[in-house]
């Protein structure tokens, strides 16, 4: 399901002091139609994984010596009000921390009304379960037709020990139930935290203090703490650059953990974009029973990742072998070289021509693949050109990788 896109119909601006720095910015919101943008000292930043530099008790983007600090409560709110293309303007060196929350910049961006662009935004929607663990923190997330987060927090503490929350995130549940958490910090960790440059913007209202006996001061929930950090999750989903539909489960997370996430999510490719059968038989000329390719779920200009569902069914098991039956390996091959093909005319179109293979090179077989596995493949374009093109190829099933290796072709 394709979402149309859309930015803010006029400009906006917050301004304050920033949560860690302690220092007085500004941060201006303006109407833009190219993803988000973010720009300061004449320096423009991408939203992407690949400008992080630090993600220690906020996320910090840097490039060319210009940082921006503490972007993930801004995120969060552009996220759940489904803005993928703004241009954020910061003047100072972190985005203002206002009250602790993303209740205002929720609130203020809804306010000033959107604007419909021209194209459509395609959700990332998670097709096979993942999970990733740094430590004693832990992601798993798992298919869904909704966003779901469920997020519990542990600490060897005396008053906080353990707290979970679980929503189904849209902008009603976003808005009562998460947007209002703040910040939070233990108070025997402030003053090491002000030493190495943390929390120098904190106090009593943009940060619950948490003590061995309890908040020192008022909640706006009793699950403040918990709550904030799925507002966290959020704003570092918008890694993405578009909505998630998926259900998450997150123990003792942070942002280091969140972005991790991300990246497992962009670089394995079990999201969309998605081509079924019929769509992949209008790039290519492969038939039954030659065609190896059941679907594409992550298309990208130079990347690929597709599927074949390995049946007992399939002919060649008959002979290969009755009494230990595997995937023969050229068929592995020939399945990859397909996911090539697949990848290349999405991108130039081969007008009727036919893709040929000119040679594989450094090709190892790792493990077999049987009936009943589904055998994932992945292709990266490293040359294209004219005459030949050069892949990456790997395969590999939920036992690990099966296939892997270069392979050259030409379209003839």
């Amino acid at each position: 399901m394709n979402l149309k896109a859309k930015t803010i119909k006029q400009k906006l601006s917050f301004e304050g002091i920033g949560i860690h720095t302690g220092k007085f910015s500004k941060v201006i919101l303006e109407p833009y139609d190219g993803g988000i943008l973010f720009l300061k000292d004449g320096v423009e930043i991408p939203l992407n994984y690949g400008y992080i530099s630090e993600t220690k008790r906020r996320v910090v983007l840097k490039k060319d010596n210009v940082e921006i600090q503490t972007v993930e409560h801004l995120l969060s709110a552009l996220n759940v009000l489904g803005i993928y293309d703004i241009k954020i303007v910061l003047e100072g060196e972190e985005i203002p921390i206002l009250d602790g929350s993303s209740e205002i910049f929720f609130k203020e961006i809804k306010n000033v009304g959107f604007l419909e662009l021209n194209k459509k935004i395609e959700p990332f929607k998670l097709l096979e379960p993942i999970e990733i663990r740094i430590g004693d923190s832990y992601i798993y997330a798992k298919p869904s037709e909704k966003f779901i987060i469920n997020y519990a927090i542990i600490y060897e503490h005396e008053f906080l020990k353990s707290q979970f929350f679980r929503v189904e995130v849209n902008e009603v549940s976003y808005y009562e139930e998460i947007s209002k958490a703040r910040t939070y910090a233990f108070d025997e960790e402030i003053d090491n935290l002000i030493e190495n440059n943390f929390g120098r913007g904190g106090n009593f209202e943009n940060t619950l203090i948490i003590s061995r006996k309890g908040y020192l001061n008022q909640p706006k929930f009793l699950d403040e703490p918990v709550r904030h950090k799925i507002l966290d999750l959020i704003g570092d989903l918008m890694f993405l650059n578009r909505p998630f539909i998926g259900e998450i489960f997150c123990i003792k997370g942070s942002h280091k953990l969140h972005i991790e996430f991300v990246k497992k999510l962009v670089e394995e490719g079990i999201g969309g974009p998605i081509l079924e059968i019929d769509e992949i038989k209008n790039l290519v000329p492969h038939r039954y029973p030659f065609l190896l390719v059941d679907k594409v779920i992550h298309l990208e200009r130079n990347r690929i990742v597709a599927y074949k569902n390995v049946s007992i069914n399939e002919n060649f098991f008959n002979g290969h072998f009755p009494n230990y039956p595997i995937m023969p390996g050229v068929l592995i091959i020939e399945a990859l070289a397909q996911t090539g093909a697949i990848l290349y005319s999405k991108f130039n179109p081969i007008n009727g021509k036919i893709p040929l293979f000119v040679g594989v090179e450094d090709i190892k077989f790792k493990k077999p693949v049987f009936p009943g596995d589904r055998l994932y493949l992945e292709v990266k374009i490293i040359r294209g050109g004219s005459k030949f093109i050069k892949m990456l190829a790997k395969a590999w099933t939920e036992n690990g990788i099966c296939c892997e290796g270069n392979i050259i072709a030409t379209i003839k």
